[in-house]
């Protein structure tokens, strides 16, 4: 078995990782090993890594990578250390790894006699440093002025904020336009009974909640009449008990399989219909009346007259004096032309 070892780097620093390669060349049947616990001194140990064996034809060759590291300067040894294999009589032998020689050189500058050097005087700061203050404070009022800020805009952006939608539509005419939607789907047409008065009976108990705030979707008839005959007034001017016989009347057909005609089930959705129009908000109060003319005082004066007794007497002698006053002038009239008779006298 021949062994031959190298090391890199070589020349190394103080404190740098040595590589000291072991390679052992033996026939086959053998078996190569390193011992545990070499000691290197003064070298310090680092690991230890063992190669697979290789073949190379006529033997075959392991490799094993000893990592060390030395802390003196100058001519440095690695010690010989002994390497253990079994031949193929199976008798253990050993033979001894020769001592490695390599070179470590200093990291000071190129020197005969390297120096320490002297400290470096020291700087004397002004006392009180106010330039240092004005920064410590600045830094610290921005500091705390960025978090108000901050948890002011947080703060702000966490309200909820108002979003106006569209105004909401009348109870009675969503309840008016779900029913020509019904009437126009062609549920009855097409033999869908019970779908048709399961959406009537939705929307009469919504129309009921949303026009007199009576809860009646998500209930039964059970406990809607308990409800209607406890707030009998809220509903006027409906029956409850008109209210109840619809929606039991719908139950009918729901639940118990009652097969209603055509007709029947046409006439249901047009009592829902009677009952929006005759509940629905009644619309604004018309405009008041515009001022009276000249002929509409002249018969309110009249009708004045024929209320108030002393009235007669009054028209009649108002109308005497308008009649005197017209014979007056009549009588005065003739007088007129008499300076046009002097005139011709004279001349």
């Amino acid at each position: 078995m021949v062994v031959t070892t190298k090391i890199s780097p070589d020349p190394s620093s103080v404190g740098d990782l040595l590589v000291m390669e072991v390679i052992a060349a033996y026939p086959a049947g053998y078996r190569v090993n390193l011992p545990i616990g070499v000691d290197f001194a003064p070298l310090h140990l680092v690991s230890i890594d063992e190669g697979e064996p290789e073949s190379t034809g006529q033997g075959f060759r392991k490799v094993f990578k000893v990592t060390l590291q030395h802390f003196d300067v100058g001519e440095a040894k690695v010690p010989g250390f002994p390497l253990t294999y079994v031949g193929a009589d199976g008798q253990v032998e050993t033979v001894k790894v020769a001592p490695r020689s390599f070179t470590v050189e200093s990291l000071l500058a190129n020197e005969a006699d390297p120096q320490r050097r002297g400290e470096d005087p020291p700087v004397s700061l002004e006392y009180p440093n106010t330039t240092a203050e004005i920064i410590i404070y600045s830094a610290a009022v921005a500091m705390l002025a960025g978090f108000l800020l901050a948890l002011l805009w947080r703060r702000l952006a966490s309200r909820p904020r108002e979003v106006l939608g569209p105004p909401p539509v009348p109870p009675h005419e969503r309840a008016l336009t779900a029913l020509s939607e019904l009437e126009g789907a062609g549920l009855l047409e097409t033999g869908l009974v019970q779908d048709y008065y399961l959406e009537l009976t939705e929307i009469a108990k919504g129309y009921l909640e949303g026009r007199f705030g009576v809860e009646a979707l998500d209930r039964t008839t059970d406990e809607i009449r308990r409800e209607l005959k406890r707030r009998a007034d809220a509903i006027a001017p409906l029956q409850p008990s008109d209210v109840i016989d619809f929606l039991e009347g719908c139950d009918l057909v729901k639940f118990a399989r009652f097969d209603p005609d055509v007709d029947e089930a046409r006439g249901a959705l047009a009592q829902v219909r009677t009952m929006v129009e005759e509940t629905k908000p009644k619309d604004a109060p018309p405009p008041a009346a515009a001022p009276a003319t000249g002929d509409a005082k002249a018969e309110g004066a009249t009708s004045e007259a024929a209320s108030d007794p002393a009235a007669p007497a009054s028209a009649a002698e108002s109308t005497n004096m308008s009649e005197g006053t017209s014979s007056e002038g009549a009588a005065e009239a003739p007088a007129a032309p008499a300076p046009a008779a002097d005139e011709e006298a004279r001349s």
